[in-house]
């Protein structure tokens, strides 16, 4: 329990969301490279013809990791790389959704668009929180 304390202590409010991010999005693209499944290529069909899925899986894993690494990032808003990080994917397969959409090859796509762009809110106005108290071995944001 004194771990897990400790943990909080250090990552603050800011960075456990940044690290919650970083984690699912991580297990996301591993997923997505691995063993995609049908709606969500078909949802991004415009970026599958870019790049394969495993392209696009990875991309996600290496935006997880960058928001897990700034996450435990002590200096005052230096984290905003992690949330920058977190957002891109996202924003991504949000557009790629509302492209899917609009252009009737996939009139389910607009649920997923809406929500990968409500996650990009969400982390946006993460972003814009103050850290309270220390965070990081004394360094206040």
């Amino acid at each position: 329990m004194q771990a897990a304390r400790r943990l909080s202590k250090r990552l603050g409010r800011r960075g456990s969301i940044l690290a919650a991010f970083g984690i699912f999005e991580s297990f996301y693209g591993f997923g997505a490279a691995t063993d995609p499944r049908y709606g969500v290529v078909r949802g991004v069909g415009v970026l599958t013809n870019l790049l394969p899925m495993e392209w696009w899986g990875a991309l996600w894993m290496v935006a997880g990791f960058l928001a897990l690494v700034f996450a435990f990032e002590p200096r005052p808003r230096w984290d905003r790389w992690g949330f920058a990080a977190a957002t891109l994917p996202m924003s991504l397969w949000s557009g790629a959704n509302f492209v899917a959409w609009i252009s009737g090859s996939f009139s389910q796509a607009w649920t997923s668009g809406v929500t990968w762009g409500v996650f990009v809110y969400i982390a946006i106005r993460i972003n814009g929180w103050p850290e309270y108290g220390l965070r990081g071995g004394g360094h206040g944001r």
